[in-house]
């Protein structure tokens, strides 16, 4: 503490040796102009929770009020971080603890402000005050979850120093009709306006190709429009400087137009997620093949039809992979062995035929793999087994025959597991009882014959267990009444004999 006294003593004596301007005869490091500014802020929140109870004249130094942040070198506030601690969000009634009131002008005060947090408080539906686009300096502006409203002031479009902007999740109340003023944001990195109503913006994507240096940008529900068709053959070159990393276009109104745009940023992206969109084409190879660097890849929940292309063997680096709930037929490519740092799979929903491939066994990394509803035929290939990191395992609601692979007891991290609504036959594997990690164990609706294995009774942390409409013979084994994390136990509809009340849910 004395070591910072010091140096904002010392940045005092020189800035009062070169400036000599008034208000800057506070020993204690915090310039009297701004103190006074932070104190008319104040007047204007209403502060039930004494989120600013430092701010005071006990406390004349500001610089050490909670959420200020002053420059070493010339004690100026350069920082406002006003959010709550995560620990302190509600209060014991369940009320969240926030600020409420006006933004006061006199923040104009802090002319060396870069950096202002005002996220997850309550505005009550005020508009964003434009005069924050007078703060020149500013480098960071958060103000997402604030219950701002109207329109965000083409103001900000002055902010040609910011870095990062985030005025999210402002409960659908905010919106924009034009993005034009985003193009005055050259040095603009990170940009998250999901939820901002932004139907009437056109012309998004040629606002968002005049930032430079834009690495980050999240458009989730913002009721965007699609790409109009003119713009398309202006767009297709794949001439934007733009380095866009993470891109979240999911919850829109966009249609397959979008994909020549994409082509501006095949070769950057990391994060990819059009899901819940209304494309309705089939996945176009011109647009994915070069996106070799891509780790995550959402498309789920549109109308995409067509096959699965095997350019997606291509994308190595792919982690998370999602085209669930589509109209997706013809088989699933030998190619999705290639992907072997994939951790997350998910084609369920869709018209797939064919078997599945054995080739899955070589995506060792995988811990989630979904292909429920569809209509895959054949048996469940051995070298699922491979798959030791598997959690998630959904192979319902197919057309799968064969026995259960005895190789299922290698996946001993799995937790859930479900290949009901299938034809398989065969017997239950003594190996489940290895998996004693599982919670979820659902086997209904198949034609499995056979007891009840008594191995089963190892699993202690399972808590659901479908055997129902089965063909399982003999009687249920003591086992299972040792189970004590059961809670739900359907075997109706099989050939078990005996009384055994004592194991059915209460």
């Amino acid at each position: 503490m004395a070591g910072r006294s010091f140096q904002h003593l010392l940045s005092f004596l020189m800035l009062l040796l070169l400036c000599a301007k008034p208000g800057l005869g506070n020993v204690t490091g915090c310039i009297e102009r701004e103190r006074q500014a932070l104190l008319h802020f104040k007047r204007g929140l209403v502060d039930q929770f004494g989120l600013l109870s430092s701010w005071g004249d006990n406390n004349r130094d500001c610089c050490q009020w909670r959420g200020v942040q002053c420059s070493n070198q010339s004690g100026h506030i350069i920082m406002l971080h006003l959010l709550a601690p995560p620990n302190e969000e509600y209060d014991e009634y369940g009320i969240y603890q926030s600020l409420r009131g006006d933004i006061s002008p006199s923040l104009l005060e802090l002319e060396h402000l870069t950096h202002l947090d005002l996220s997850c408080n309550d505005f009550e539906g005020r508009h964003i005050p434009p005069f924050l686009g007078s703060l020149s300096r500013m480098q960071y502006l958060n103000l997402s979850h604030a219950h701002f409203n109207h329109t965000v002031p083409t103001q900000l479009g002055n902010l040609s120093n910011l870095l990062s902007l985030d005025l999210s999740d402002n409960y659908y109340h905010l919106n924009s009709g034009n993005l034009e003023w985003l193009s005055r944001l050259s040095s603009l990195r990170h940009l998250d306006l999901s939820s901002v109503d932004l139907s009437e913006a056109i012309h998004w994507s040629q606002a968002i190709n005049k930032l430079p240096s834009l690495i980050h940008l999240d458009l989730r529900h913002c009721y965007l429009p699609p790409i109009p068709s003119l713009t398309i053959p202006s767009l297709s070159h794949g001439n934007s400087s733009v380095p866009l990393v993470f891109l979240d276009l999911s919850w829109n109104y966009l249609t397959s137009s979008i994909y020549p745009w994409l082509l501006n940023f095949s070769t950057t992206l990391l994060h990819l997620d059009l899901s819940f969109n209304h494309l309705n084409s089939s996945i176009p190879e011109y647009a994915f093949g070069n996106m070799s660097s891509l780790e995550y890849l959402d498309l789920s929940f549109n109308q995409l039809r067509g096959s699965i292309p095997d350019i997606v063997g291509k994308m190595v680096l792919l982690s998370h992979l999602d085209l669930s709930y589509n109209q997706l037929q013809g088989s699933i490519p030998d190619t999705v062995g290639k992907m072997v740092l994939l951790s997350d799979l998910d084609l369920s929903n869709n018209q797939l035929r064919g078997s599945i491939p054995n080739t899955v066994g070589k995506m060792v990394l995988l811990s989630h793999l979904d292909l429920s509803y569809n209509q895959l035929q054949g048996s469940i290939p051995d070298t699922v087994g491979k798959m030791v990191l598997l959690s998630d395992l959904d192979l319902s609601r197919n057309q799968l025959q064969g026995s259960i692979p005895d190789t299922v007891g290698k996946m001993v991290l799995l937790s859930h597991l479900d290949l009901s609504c299938n034809q398989l036959q065969g017997s239950i594997p003594d190996t489940v009882g290895k998996m004693v990690l599982l919670s979820h164990l659902d086997l209904s609706l198949n034609q499995l014959q056979g007891s009840i294995p008594d191995t089963v009774g190892k699993m202690v942390l399972l808590s659901h267990l479908d055997l129902s409409l089965n063909q399982l013979q003999g009687s249920i084994p003591d086992t299972v009444g040792k189970m004590v994390s059961l809670k739900n136990l359907y075997l109706s509809q099989n050939h078990l004999q005996g009384l055994q009340l004592l194991f059915l849910p209460y």
